[in-house]
């Protein structure tokens, strides 16, 4: 398990406060969700990465890091493995530069932890961060309205999905109790119903397939009366708002996802051809001989760019499916490494501990899970932000131990430093594909 040291340091760096760091999550928060619509978004999203490295070293210069052997030793697996994957793949810099992303997570997730477990009110920044981004989008929605947006590229997101997912997430977080406050919480719950609606509006059954099972969580976590009342009343609100009519259609999506559902013929065609998109890349895999290594960071794209992989169904940038991007990136042994590495110093603890005092956060962690099974939730990095939030609040706390290796405040300056100079470097970086950024 992932454990954690802190340590009040009166070092040459000077401590940042609990709620200037609370701000700058904040603002992390609201940067994350449009990051990727910035013209200097080069398909390594490092405009967001460079803000998640300035509030790393912020938390940073006032925690300190202890791991247990076993996770650590298990990271330290997982990272050779990738480092090796990327010099293999024969763009090691860019390679590994997507990689980063998820080399930096773990750190980051401890580091919020502490954030969170220090000082309460963060999580309440946080939810309003979240009703903040659903009430922009909404207010964008109708002032663009004499436009004529269309559905599918509506403001901010540019993609109907990638609007699921994300407000979808923001209100399954907005679940979490605000405090005592009344007026806060029925400011959260009217916020959290728009969002829902905004969800059953887009039509996006990965989001909606999601939203059901959060409410299994939510069910789970809290059986009384009174959760399940609000439950069914905030969902079939945000039902009859999503037939409202936009200011561009669909009219009913959530209707006519259920039209698209029942018509299908196949469940390849139920998947929306994602069935032999998984096939074919890890066909293509087998094929090259890349299926036990990969093809290293940005792997999907890499094999049709440098092995000329003809993907079916093409016009993708990612496969659609966590498993098998880490499969394309990682190959099968880096993504076993990666499991066992997350289940020991995540998901075991967590099932261990019970997540009953943090529902909203598993609901959110189950959410991501979902969609990044179905959809693109995990490729884009605004939503390993979003992971990070919520196994930040489920993580259990633990004192340090005999077994425990301290990573010293210096080391992981470091670590922040080179992957900010690493992203420098790749900072001319196309993904390849013609019809998403050209060769550079």
């Amino acid at each position: 398990m992932l454990k954690l040291l802190i340590e009040q340091r009166s070092g040459k760096l000077p401590q940042p406060s609990l709620g200037f760091l609370s701000g700058a999550l904040f603002l992390l928060l609201l940067f994350s969700w449009k990051s990727h619509s910035l013209f200097i978004f080069n398909g390594l999203a490092s405009p967001l990465f460079i803000a998640i490295l300035s509030v790393s070293l912020l938390l940073a210069s006032r925690y300190e890091l202890a791991f247990n052997r076993t996770p650590f030793l298990m990271y330290g697996l997982w990272a050779l493995w990738i480092l090796f994957a990327d010099a293999l793949s024969g763009d090691f810099f860019p390679a590994l530069a997507r990689d980063t992303h998820w080399l930096l997570l773990p750190v980051f997730i401890v580091l919020l932890s502490q954030l969170f477990l220090e000082f309460r009110p963060t999580l309440n920044i946080v939810l309003l961060g979240a009703a903040v981004c659903i009430i922009y989008l909404l207010f964008r929605m109708y002032l663009e309205a004499e436009n004529y947006i269309h559905w599918l590229r509506p403001p901010v997101f540019g993609h109907i999905r990638h609007l699921g997912l994300s407000i979808g997430f923001f209100s399954v977080l907005l679940f979490a109790e605000p405090g005592n406050e009344p007026r806060a919480a029925l400011f959260f719950r009217v916020v959290r119903i728009i969002g829902l609606a905004l969800v059953f509006w887009s039509g996006t059954r990965a989001s909606m397939l999601a939203w059901l099972c959060c409410m299994a969580i939510f069910i789970y976590c809290d059986r009384s009366a009174a959760s399940i009342r609000t439950l069914l009343i905030d969902t079939g609100a945000a039902l009859v708002l999503s037939i409202i009519p936009a200011p561009a259609g669909p009219f009913g999506g959530f209707f006519n996802a259920l039209h698209r559902a029942s018509g299908a013929g196949s469940a390849d065609a139920l998947s929306s051809l994602r069935l032999s998109l998984w096939q074919s890349t890890l066909s293509e895999l087998t094929e090259q001989g890349r299926l036990l290594m990969g093809a290293g960071g940005n792997g999907f794209a890499r094999l049709q760019v440098m092995y000329g992989a003809q993907i079916i169904p093409p016009g993708h940038v990612q496969p659609h499916n966590f498993l098998v991007q880490a499969i394309a990136d990682w190959g099968l042994i880096g993504l076993t490494l990666f499991l066992a590495f997350v289940y020991r110093s995540s998901l075991g603890p967590i099932i261990a501990k019970g997540s009953r005092n943090h529902p909203a956060a598993l609901a959110g962690l189950v959410y991501l899970i979902i969609t990044g099974m179905l959809d693109a939730s995990l490729f884009h990095l605004e939503h390993l932000i979003y992971l990070a939030i919520v196994l930040a609040l489920l993580l259990p706390p633990s004192p340090p131990g005999k077994s425990t290796i301290v990573v010293k405040r210096r080391l992981l300056l470091i670590l922040i430093a080179a992957s900010a100079l690493l992203h420098t470097l790749t900072a001319d970086y196309r993904i390849g594909l013609f019809w998403y950024f050209p060769t550079r």
